[in-house]
């Protein structure tokens, strides 16, 4: 049964069109929650008009005491949409010096690039990439580290179809589907420094900037074409004076 929202599916056709041809391997990042549950449900729909093979993955970190429990409501969505499913199990280190949330990150990357497929899909979209912005500024982070997440990074075979669409229109179609989700209690713990921005920091920033999110994460996609521009430039600096 398809429950298209006009909106969001054409837009993931427009960006299949641009980035997929028919006949790859499709790698979806399937948390279970409420972002990879919508990204799921377009991309299962997609598939006959896009000819692509798709499989969803569960990163199993053992972080939760509802793991388990989160990678068999997975396997039961990915049933009804008759999408292949697996679920990876990794070991967070504890003892990186990089934290929790960012050996956790490190570790899903891994698990998710030891796969076959020609594109890995995730489901970050416009309120993370306005996150990820300020915890970049917060840092102290270079033009790299402030150009954020990209829409296509070919290098890492990295997709982000909803990179661009704000969380409540993700929200609101998975609202009008019926879809059902599971809601990550560690995503409320502000010890965590993204949460803290979350809950915290850009609920503030909009009581008197409204649009902070959108504005961020268009500030984002600024930098990144400056950072692409000038390592353009330096390519051409090199090719003048380099030898051998």
């Amino acid at each position: 049964m398809s429950h298209q929202s006009p909106d969001l599916a054409l837009h993931l056709d427009q960006f299949l069109l641009q980035h997929v041809k028919p006949g790859q391997y499709l790698l979806a990042a399937f948390s279970g929650g409420l972002d990879s549950r919508v990204l799921l449900q377009l991309l299962a729909e997609a598939r006959p008009r896009h000819g692509y093979t798709l499989e969803a993955v569960y990163v199993h970190h053992g972080l939760s005491p509802n793991a388990d429990a989160w990678a068999d409501f997975c396997a039961a969505e990915c049933h009804k949409l008759a999408v292949s499913f697996h679920c990876v199990h990794v070991q967070v280190d504890r003892q990186s010096g990089l934290g929790v949330e960012a050996s956790a990150r490190q570790a899903r990357y891994a698990a998710l690039h030891a796969r076959k497929a020609d594109h890995i899909l995730l489901a970050q979209h416009q309120d993370d990439q306005a996150e990820t912005l300020l915890l970049q500024l917060l840092r102290g982070a270079g033009i790299k580290g402030l150009s954020c997440m990209a829409v296509h990074d070919p290098a890492r075979r990295l997709l982000r179809p909803l990179l661009e669409i704000p969380r409540t229109e993700i929200e609101a179609y998975a609202r009008q589907a019926g879809l059902q989700w599971i809601e990550d209690e560690s995503n409320l713990d502000t010890r965590y420094d993204r949460n803290f921005c979350r809950h915290e920091i850009l609920p503030v920033l909009e009581r008197r900037f409204p649009a902070a999110r959108s504005t961020l994460a268009r500030s984002a996609v600024h930098i990144a074409e400056a950072a692409e521009l000038l390592d353009e430039l330096a390519a051409m600096d090199a090719a003048g004076i380099i030898v051998d």
